[in-house]
């Protein structure tokens, strides 16, 4: 079977092949039909056999991808190996692939980049955060499905060494050209999927690739040279959006976005500032049809958008040239690479508990933390491909919706004010915190003595509000470390003793007190990924909710599991314990709010007032309103607790991805990031704006107890806290 050759007739499981789709340098692609349900679909035959001992390889390998279900990644349908060669059924899409759509030397509009690179960034971290790295993201794997929806492919199988008899250089050079420099050097990880991605997405604005040559050259250039400029071949491409795909293609890994979905968003708000440039009119003679809208976009937001047209489908072009990454009747540069690799060498991390000045002991912990198994596998080649596994940090959108940009900021301060907005109050803050990296969380403890900050150096602070001295600086306890082990939420007891929790994306959470620096409790969850934390107002119970869908609720200190909340659909994203006790929240991917019992995990109500992802949740005091944000559908909502009922909506001024809402403890205000550089103040009975405060680009907000302060964390390294007037 693994014989070069037409294996139209041949039975590969229940599947028939019916027709040569296409072919490559590593694999065959098949139209297949199902021989008892008459239904279609794409059978991937691999040109390699395996060894006795690496089949069971291939389908523990297989059985993971299969696993990845997400809107935009191709559906596995089955797998086998027949008589020793591998294949894989994959679901139909017959609309081609981005490469056909947008040929070789082909400009594509701005707006459309921004919307195709929306859809992959958010394949890529889902995959991230199950493990895997794609490693080979380009147009040739971004297929375009029924209602010319992205779906990415070719997320591999990881075969050994000796099953790789067709690999040579020659066979991977349509693929360096994607390729980081670390991926290249034998070290890849999630932020190489990035880099690709910033490649293609370089390729598409300029029509050209940033390095030329042959696979030696092109290799050397990515690892040794910088992109050309890319307004030297697109002069009037925005500032922004230069910079944007310059971070993503740093040679450094550290020094890009913190994840995929951070370089989407940097690249869609960039985008959004260079309305003129998409309709530039050197671009209306590029063959260009809009993706589809999908659940997961919002393409109305994005300027220059032209009405939508289904691409006519000629004869003997689209899917059936080179969908799947192969080309018909050829060896093209293909390559099935596998999603696990050895460990990278991360930065030397400080201990899992730094304390300056005091005390620093740590109590027995309940559980011991783990290391998520990683696997490795190689699949041959003269740079002896060997990829990492690890989770990229599934940014968290209520956090991140702005890209860490000079002129963005800048562009930002001369925003103007319309709708809702007022003007704009220049401000100096009272206090700046100086932290390694972005500060993504902060949170004031209800003291009011401390603020807890997280950032993407993978370590928690806690610093005093005063004067901004370090009291204790927290690490997960994971080992060994990696660079991944970002501190994801941070909650305070609610009872003023001093009590703070951080989990970590690995899936650990710690328990501390702020105070002295000791380590009162760990937990090692269920989840891959723990997205946020809240405690219950007694501080006898702490909810957990995590990537998994779910929320768990634990009983404090045992750490027995009391009520787990499983009816939403996607990530938990948001989530907060009712002041009265009596109800949680919880936000989700899934765009629905859903309240509901903590210890029986009865559903009291849905609230489906948003289009989008979840960002934020906060009550009010008096348990009766929530005001719930949605990065993406650019609101944030004030809606009633007891009927759903939303009683204001507010729109984030010039179209830009709406941050984190807050309610004061008062009752009477709300703040809000609006995505613009400025926090507004919301008036909670009307949602007129009351004041608006230039503050720079803001991942996260706090009030102060007395509500007379806010603390913000922000791109530029720095926590600052801001009087407010």
């Amino acid at each position: 079977m693994a014989d070069r050759g037409s294996q139209v007739g041949q039975l590969l499981g229940n599947y028939r092949l019916v027709k040569l789709l296409g072919q490559g340098g590593f694999a065959e692609v098949y139209l297949g039909e199902h021989i008892h349900l008459n239904t279609q679909a794409a059978v991937k035959l691999l040109y390699t056999r395996l060894a006795s001992e690496d089949v069971e390889k291939f389908r523990n390998e297989a059985r993971m991808i299969a696993r990845l279900l997400h809107p935009h990644i191709v559906r596995i349908l089955d797998f086998g190996v027949e008589r020793g060669a591998p294949y894989l059924v994959m679901d139909h899409a017959p609309n081609g692939t981005l490469r056909h759509r947008h040929p070789k030397g082909t400009r594509v509009p701005l707006p459309t980049v921004a919307i195709y690179v929306k859809q992959v960034a958010e394949a890529l971290q889902y995959a991230h955060s199950q493990r895997l790295i794609h490693r080979d993201v380009k147009p040739e794997n971004m297929l375009l499905g029924r209602n010319n929806e992205v779906l990415l492919s070719d997320f591999g199988i990881a075969l050994t060494a000796q099953s790789t008899s067709f690999m040579s250089p020659q066979d991977v050079a349509g693929t360096i050209v994607y390729m980081a420099p670390e991926q290249i050097q034998a070290h890849p990880r999630p932020a190489s999927d990035q880099y690709s991605l910033g490649i293609v997405v370089y390729e598409w604005l300029s029509g050209n690739r940033p390095f030329q040559g042959t696979y030696s050259e092109v290799a050397i250039k990515h690892t040794t040279v910088s992109p050309p400029p890319l307004r030297g071949l697109v002069p009037d491409l925005p500032p922004a959006v230069e910079e944007v795909v310059m971070i993503a293609l740093r040679k450094d890994p550290h020094q890009r976005f913190p994840d995929v979905r951070a370089f989407a968003s940097a690249l869609e708000q960039a985008s959004l500032q260079g309305q003129s440039y998409a309709s530039r009119s050197f671009y209306s003679t590029a063959p260009f049809a809009p993706p589809a809208p999908t659940l997961t976009q919002t393409p109305s937001t994005l300027p220059g958008m032209q009405p939508y047209q289904q691409a006519p489908n000629t004869a003997g072009v689209g899917y059936v040239n080179d969908a799947y990454g192969v080309q018909p009747q050829q060896h093209s540069a293909y390559s099935t690479l596998p999603p696990y690799t050895t460990a990278n060498t991360p930065p030397p991390y400080a201990p899992a508990l730094q304390a300056p000045d005091v005390s620093t002991s740590v109590r027995p912990q309940t559980q011991t933390p783990r290391r998520f198994p990683r696997r490795v596998f190689m699949i041959g080649g003269a740079i002896g491909l060997v990829a990492v596994g690890g989770i990229a940090a599934d940014l968290i959108l209520n956090h991140v919706t702005q890209s860490p940009l000079t002129p963005l900021k800048q562009a930002f301060s001369n925003t103007p004010n319309t709708g809702n907005t007022r003007n704009i109050t220049q401000v100096t803050p009272e206090l700046t915190h100086q932290l390694p990296a972005q500060v993504w969380i902060v949170r004031w403890s209800p003291d009011g003595k401390y603020i807890a900050s997280s950032s993407f150096d993978g370590a928690m602070q806690v610093w005093t509000a005063d004067t901004g001295e370090t009291r204790l600086s927290v690490r997960s306890t994971v080992q060994p470390a990696i660079s991944d082990d970002y501190p994801w939420s941070i909650a305070w007891s609610p009872r003023k003793d001093q009590k703070v929790a951080v989990s970590f994306v690995d899936g650990t959470v710690q328990v501390l007190d702020a105070s002295d620096g000791q380590r009162l409790s760990s937990l090692n969850t269920p989840a891959a990924v723990v997205a946020k934390l809240t405690w219950s107002p007694d501080e006898r119970y702490l909810a957990v909710g995590g990537s998994d869908n779910k929320v768990r609720v634990y009983a404090y200190p045992g750490w027995n599991i009391v009520a787990t909340y499983q009816d939403h659909t996607d990530a938990i994203k948001a989530l907060a314990w009712a002041p009265n006790g009596q109800t949680i929240a919880s936000g989700s991917a899934d765009t629905t709010v859903r309240l509901w019992e903590p210890l029986s995990g009865h559903t009291k109500l849905i609230y489906q007032g948003h289009s989008n992802t979840i960002g934020s949740l906060s009550w009010s005091s008096d348990s009766t309103r929530i005001v719930s944000t949605s990065p993406f559908d650019q609101t944030a909502k004030v809606w009633q607790v007891s009927t759903g009922t939303t009683l204001y909506t507010y729109n984030a001024p010039g179209g830009a991805p709406i941050g984190e809402a807050s309610w004061s403890h008062n009752d009477r205000t709300i703040a809000v990031y609006g995505g613009d550089a400025n926090i507004y103040l919301l008036d909670t009975q009307t949602g007129k704006v009351q004041g608006s405060y230039f503050t720079g680009v803001v991942f996260s907000l706090s009030w102060s107890p007395d509500d007379t302060r806010i603390v913000t964390g922000s791109y530029n390294k720095v926590a600052q806290i801001w009087r407010i007037r």
